[in-house]
């Protein structure tokens, strides 16, 4: 970035529902062996009440995976924006952890150089062929000036990660999602999102893409390890599919952090690392 002006600031925003050791850890990470001043503000909707080492703090009411989503991302960007107005808000949810701060800040530096890019994330899932052909198609019949405005090699932005310039116009389609059960979430963040800005507003974390399934559970060229699970051995019983990509025997939270020699500082990262028995991690949380 320029030195010679004033580095952007940046607000991690956290969400949270049944990870709340994964959360813990999460924000050891950025408070107390980051060296960016990063501001993080986390929206839990699970047994933690009341905050740890965050600069700020929401609990909401949980509700069903989808909508509940939703609401948490929604408020912790409120809380993140009324607090800090940051210039740019990461959405990291709890079990998503980012181990080298350099990743963040190299979107947020392109996207400096670049003041036309609002979003920063990856597509969830892979679109086949005869699908980009059917989006192309109905765009060219319901809405000929989208062939011109979008992609149709996307159809969902991943939510675990991604980076906002605090727009008031972005912000407010973020925050105007409506509740909705039925739908996957990263669908609803695309659809609202495609139905005001075009795709040549979203740098795409290639190194990612797609993220489901060969990088839902880490992403080593984000320095990305989201595993539902805290060490090697504790992964619950899976499918064919997971045995297939992740191996017999895939690394847990633990293994991550042992990655990062770097990152040893906080009460709840040496309590992962000096454990014997994980029966602790994430009480009721699912590890598959």
């Amino acid at each position: 970035m320029d030195m010679t002006s004033r580095a952007p600031s940046i607000a991690i925003c956290l969400t949270s529902h049944d990870r709340t050791d994964c959360a813990k850890i999460n924000q050891e990470i950025f408070k107390l062996n980051f060296r960016t001043p990063f501001r993080i503000v986390h929206a839990s909707s699970g047994s933690q009440k009341e905050p740890y080492l965050e600069d700020g703090f929401v609990w909401c009411e949980p509700q069903p995976i989808n909508t509940g989503a939703v609401n948490l991302i929604q408020r912790s960007f409120e809380l993140a924006c009324e607090r800090f107005a940051p210039d740019y808000l990461v959405h990291l949810e709890a079990d998503t952890w980012i181990l080298d701060e350099g990743v963040i800040l190299r979107f947020v530096h392109e996207m400096e150089r670049n003041p036309h890019l609002l979003l920063a994330t990856s597509a969830w899932l892979t679109v086949s062929r005869w699908r980009r052909a059917r989006y192309a198609i109905r765009a060219a019949l319901e809405k000929p000036w989208a062939l011109l405005k979008h992609r149709f090699d996307i159809s969902d932005f991943s939510t675990q990660f991604f980076i906002v310039r605090n727009d008031p116009k972005v912000l407010g389609c973020i925050l105007d999602i409506p509740a909705s059960g039925k739908r996957r979430v990263e669908r609803q963040f695309f659809d609202a999102y495609l139905s005001r800005f075009g795709l040549d507003t979203v740098l795409r974390m290639r190194e990612r893409e797609p993220v489901h399934p060969h990088n839902r559970q880490m992403c080593e060229a984000l320095a990305l390890y989201c595993q539902h699970w805290p060490a090697r051995g504790t992964a619950e019983p899976r499918t064919l599919e997971d045995w297939q990509l992740a191996g017999p025997d895939p690394i847990g939270k633990k293994e991550a952090l042992l990655k990062f020699p770097q990152i040893r500082r906080g009460a709840a990262i040496q309590r992962l690392l000096r454990a014997t028995s994980f029966d602790y991690y994430n009480p009721g949380a699912s590890r598959t």
